[in-house]
């Protein structure tokens, strides 16, 4: 998969239990652990992604930067996430662009699709996002052969190992 990937940062850290009891105490800080997790799984599925959050109640301009190898985007003042998105989405829709943006808000589901886009719910893109990680970890399994040994059964195919075999057979 492949494309741009919009997430409305807020709305996930809200939906997520992951998040319940942290968003009490450190806003901050769930805003780092979900952008370490969106970077992890844009990496692994191939996305270009941006994560926005409010700065609604905030006074001051818009501030994009680079986490990780993704876009994080605080709104300027009196712009809220929804709109970023929404005006983002448009332009990929008229780019043609392949995008998903994930959100659990109905109203900007329906925006997104009208752009051209493909919604995620929070609720799946946890769902996606822990499938990943169990992918990721699968691949990087070490196989149990060979293991802190220096045996040629862990560094040769087992078509090479059947011919090693045989001949080791026929010699005796």
């Amino acid at each position: 998969m492949s494309g741009h990937l919009l997430i409305d940062g807020y709305n996930v850290i809200n939906s997520w239990k992951d998040f319940e009891s942290l968003r009490k105490e450190n806003l901050e800080h769930c805003r780092d652990i979900l952008v370490q997790k969106v970077a992890e799984y844009a990496a692994f599925k191939g996305f270009k992604a941006q994560v926005v959050f409010d700065a609604m109640n905030v006074s001051g301009n818009a501030a994009i930067e680079q986490v990780a190898g993704i876009d994080v985007i605080y709104t300027g003042e009196d712009e809220t996430a929804d709109s970023w998105i929404e005006r983002r989405a448009h332009e990929l829709g008229k780019e043609k662009a392949k995008f998903f943006v994930v959100t659990s808000d109905y109203a900007e589901q329906l925006n997104v699709l009208g752009s051209g886009g493909h919604r995620i719910s929070a609720r799946e893109f946890r769902e996606d996002y822990l499938k990943a990680k169990k992918d990721i970890s699968e691949k990087l399994q070490v196989p149990k052969r060979g293991l802190n040994r220096n045996e040629i059964g862990g560094r040769v195919g087992s078509d090479v190992m059947a011919i090693l075999e045989k001949m080791r057979r026929n010699k005796n």
